[in-house]
């Protein structure tokens, strides 16, 4: 059972042989420890000494327990409803290698489970059950578990999409780790098995001309045919995809006249149809992905897209090799960028670095000044960091472009000379925009712009890659963000439904129970079950209500209809919806006639969420006290004040689904005030503070939290 059924005042022995023992083994103390530990070891149980009290063991051991006393005469199939629901990471392993191994000796298991990972750890075969009706039967070897998952939530399937995302996924970890010469092949590999196809190849563009980078499944002689042609509309489908820069679909090739003498060599290597799919690199590089089939006709939409989406990770595989290779291909190293890279990459945040690197490389170069000025779309710059005196350094960086805005290449400018000094500009393409470093020397010596221009364009290059990983950190920043909330999403969602499933499930259970044409229920029991029933549909539609009230207020859509509202009534309506022995511990302590501006409705919600959170989440006979005062000025203060436990030590066990707090803040901030909790050593204090009239003084909320707060 989910609730171990375990005699607590019992030793391990004496639980698991209870219901079986002999007069012999009773009579025999020894007898009767040495079968227990027989059986223990028969399942491989690592147990402490069968003479040790139940009570003692832990929620791991204590589940052992029970299998093994359920094992003990040796049934042909064993039922174990959530094993490992309450249990922790280490206990529950135990539980699941016992359950893994009794098969061998001659038992069936069943597990009753929500724990789609557990079912795919040692399932041989999974039915999903909904509302007591087999959806399907599936084996873990051919599905996934975000099918099963999305089966039991009653989620719509689209394995297609979800196995085509793993893919993508698992090629951008290989990408990631791959050596650029094989990238090419790995994206040609995947494409293959996310199409069904395996026979495709790549070409890429050198000058005027295209020649295969990769291919899969193509036999030599077709491949020779396609292993050179121009970039042009007259070389066939591929040159063509090029010149064009669309996709170019063939739906027969032997009666396509633009395959020329290759309809020859295509029909021996069983190319029917064929679809050309170019890309373009951010260094104007390109190639083009064809796809070849051994039927006529044309692709999907879907697949059209799904080869447009391999195509751009062949083109970013192109670039990297491009950028791989002049970094390679460099063949001196300077003293200087050896410094200005050293700053980029310590441990000093990166804008302390930019002014470390920007200071190594002024020395390099012997300049009055060194700045990275950054420049907007609209032409306007704004210095990013600076070395030395720069006042001039936007006014002469705004007018340089990049040597080829395409591709953002460096290339040093002399935009001033003179015998007041001489400026040098490295502009290139930067995240945002275009970047450019400026140097300028206020005393030039013989040769500055030949001498110093190498330096400053390996300098800009040096910079642009700290620029671009500086933004791909953000970006992966940003990312783990996004991961971050979407986990927190989950498991509030996890925690809403097991609150959901609650009361539908002593709902529905009272209901069929009623409903048995079999039993003849007592008027009593009846009633019994109605109120059940209520009381279930009640907490129900609280939840409910609390999830629309907390979207209303996620959304910025909570309405509100104040009134003038006599704060000791809405006290004393509060702490009449609590149970009778709850609202025995409430204490109101509130002037006459305080009225406050506000919503009534939600005023008394605020109120009953917290004496609710006082009285539930505290031992029995807590004492909480509600305390009104007129502080600060123009606004109403009311505190919610417990002697119980305080924050650190309320029990999770008593948690409800974790919205009432947010659903209180959220009405207190709509009403224009703060919402303060203060966990102390002994106790905890929530204050409510709201205007009492509208229009908030000038003495706000905020002040009086600063000041509370200090």
């Amino acid at each position: 059972w989910q609730e171990l059924a375990l005699c607590d005042n019992l030793d391990i022995a004496s639980n698991l042989l209870l219901g079986g023992e002999t007069r012999g083994l009773v009579l025999s103390d020894t007898r009767f420890h040495a079968l227990a530990t027989a059986l223990v070891a028969d399942l491989g149980i690592d147990l402490p000494p069968t003479d040790t009290s139940v009570a003692n063991l832990s929620g791991g051991q204590r589940q052992l327990v029970a299998v093994a006393r359920a094992m003990r005469d040796h049934p042909d199939l064993l039922v174990l409803d959530e094993p490992t629901a309450s249990l922790g990471v280490q206990e529950s392993a135990r539980v699941e290698q016992l359950a893994a191994s009794l098969p061998a000796h001659g038992t069936a298991v069943l597990i009753v489970t929500h724990d789609v990972e557990q079912m795919f750890r040692l399932a041989d075969r999974i039915v999903i059950l909904r509302r007591g009706r087999v959806l399907a039967t599936v084996r873990p070897d051919d599905s996934h578990p975000e099918e099963v998952a999305a089966l039991l939530s009653g989620q719509g399937l689209d394995d297609t999409a979800r196995r085509q995302l793993s893919r993508l996924q698992s090629l951008a970890d290989q990408l990631a780790s791959a050596e650029p010469s094989s990238s090419l092949d790995l994206i040609m590999s995947a494409l293959g098995a996310a199409l069904g196809i395996d026979q495709l190849c790549v070409h890429v563009t050198s000058g005027a001309n295209l020649t295969v980078a990769g291919s899969l499944g193509l036999p030599g002689r077709f491949l020779s045919a396609l292993s050179s042609s121009s970039a042009s509309s007259a070389s066939g489908p591929i040159g063509r995809a090029v010149a064009t820069g669309g996709a170019v679909i063939t739906e027969d090739v032997q009666s396509d006249p633009a395959w020329g003498r290759m309809r020859a060599d295509a029909r021996l290597a069983g190319v029917a149809s064929s679809w050309s799919v170019p890309f373009t690199g951010a260094s104007g590089d390109g190639g083009v992905i064809t796809v070849m089939r051994g039927q006529p006709g044309v692709p999907g939409r879907d697949e059209l897209e799904l080869a447009g989406l391999y195509a751009g990770y062949a083109a970013s595989a192109l670039e990297r090799d491009r950028l791989l290779g002049e970094v390679t291909s460099r063949n001196r190293v300077l003293e200087t960028i050896r410094d200005v890279l050293q700053v980029l990459a310590g441990p000093a945040p990166f804008e302390s670095g930019l002014r470390g690197a920007l200071a190594a490389l002024r020395a390099g170069l012997s300049a009055s000044g060194v700045a990275l000025v950054a420049i907007d779309a609209e032409g306007h710059g704004e210095v990013r960091a600076a070395a030395g005196e720069v006042s001039w350094a936007v006014a002469a960086a705004t007018g340089a472009t990049p040597a080829d805005p395409a591709t953002g290449a460096v290339r040093s400018e002399r935009v001033a000379a003179g015998p007041l000094g001489e400026t040098l500009v490295a502009a290139f393409r930067a995240p945002g925009g275009t970047a450019a470093v400026v140097a300028r020397w206020e005393h030039p010596g013989p040769g500055t712009g030949a001498d110093r221009g190498p330096l400053i364009e390996d300098a800009a290059n040096s910079l642009r890659l700290a620029l671009e990983r500086e933004e791909s950190e953000r970006a992966q920043r940003e990312t783990m963000a996004l991961r971050s909330s979407q986990e927190l999403q989950r498991r509030f969602l996890s925690r809403i439904s097991h609150e959901l499933r609650t009361p539908l499930t002593a709902i529905q259970g009272y209901a069929s129970s009623l409903m048995q044409t079999d039993v003849d229920w007592d008027r009593p029991s009846q009633q019994r079950f109605l109120e059940r029933i209520s009381a279930e549909s009640a907490r129900l539609g609280r939840l409910v209500g609390d999830l629309l009230d907390f979207s209303a207020i996620d959304a910025g859509i909570l309405r509100l209809q104040p009134d003038w509202c006599d704060l000791s009534l809405v006290l004393d309506a509060a702490r009449s919806c609590l149970a009778a022995v709850a609202a025995a511990q409430v204490h109101i302590a509130c002037p006459e006639s305080m009225t406050v501006w506000a919503d009534h409705d939600r005023l008394e919600q605020i109120f009953v969420n917290l004496l609710d959170n006082a009285t539930r989440h505290n031992r029995t006979g807590t004492r909480v006290e509600v305390e009104v005062a007129a502080a600060p000025p123009g606004y109403v203060t009311v505190a919610v004040v417990d002697d119980g436990d305080g924050l650190p030590g309320r029990r999770s066990a008593t948690a409800g689904a974790g919205l009432g707090l947010s659903i209180t803040r959220g009405i207190v901030e709509a009403h224009g005030g703060t919402l303060r909790i203060v966990g102390a050593q002994r106790g905890t204090r929530c204050e409510v503070c709201i205007p009492v009239a509208p229009g908030a003084p000038a003495d706000s909320p905020g002040d009086h939290e600063r000041v509370a707060g200090s």
